[in-house]
């Protein structure tokens, strides 16, 4: 590699040969989707932990059946307690996702039971999605015994976190009563605002800042206004 790209800056930390770079090259597809499947997985396991938190914290049982929270339990676990119907479809992508995760970082890339049992018990309009994001069946993802992996994965990570990130919000927005919410607005508009407190623009920019950021939690500026009071950021009898 030194010989073909003497000009790249640290080449000899490579230390390959040609023909030994062109493989890692032309499986570079499994490589980047191997480091990017786990990131996605856990940024959004994050979010989702701290949704659930959000629940527990305003009041709203946690339903886990006594169980321990874990990101294979954690979905169900909030659109139960949030009284949200579960996404089963996006759900059966994310296992996926999550089963090709646990072979990737604890079986070293072999196809473990748990992946193709999964695999198996998917529903038809799952399979149809997966098809459609990823261009190829479930079943494709194991090839020769291993977890084989291709562009389309990391795609489908982002797609299908999203989708299910989306849903989180609606369910979230749904289960919080609009005291929540606003009081939520106003410590988030607090935190990130240099506008003086007591001032109309520090009002307006607070309820600029709902309505843009908040918009589906529909607040009305009078709940605003008591939860800005109740968390003394408005301590002036007027408001305006």
């Amino acid at each position: 590699m030194s010989e073909l790209f003497p000009a790249v800056e640290h080449i000899n930390r490579f230390n390959l040969r040609s023909d030994v770079a062109r493989s890692l090259l032309n499986n570079a597809d499994h490589h980047l989707a191997s480091v990017a499947l786990p990131y996605a997985l856990a940024t959004h396991e994050d979010f989702v932990m701290a949704s659930i938190n959000l629940l527990r914290n305003e009041g709203i049982p946690i339903q886990a059946g006594g169980k321990p929270i874990k990101a294979w339990n954690m979905h169900t676990a909030l659109f139960d307690s949030a009284q949200h119907p579960r996404p089963t479809d996006w759900l059966e992508s994310f296992d996926l996702l999550r089963e090709i995760r646990n072979c990737l970082a604890h079986a070293g890339g072999k196809a473990q039971t748990r992946l193709t049992d999964h695999i198996a018990a998917m529903g038809n309009t799952s399979i149809t999605g997966w098809q459609r994001l990823n261009r190829q069946h479930p079943n494709d993802v194991i090839q020769a015994g291993a977890v084989k992996l291709i562009a389309e994965h990391i795609f489908t990570a982002f797609a299908v976190t999203k989708h299910l990130g989306r849903e989180i919000n609606a369910a979230l927005t749904a289960a919080l009563p609009g005291a929540s919410w606003a009081r939520i607005a106003v410590e988030d508009f607090h935190s990130t605002t240099s506008k003086l407190r007591n001032s109309s623009a520090w009002r307006r920019g607070l309820v600029g800042y709902a309505r843009v950021n908040y918009g589906k939690a529909k607040l009305t500026e009078n709940e605003l206004e008591q939860a800005a009071r109740s968390l003394n950021y408005w301590t002036l009898t007027r408001w305006e």
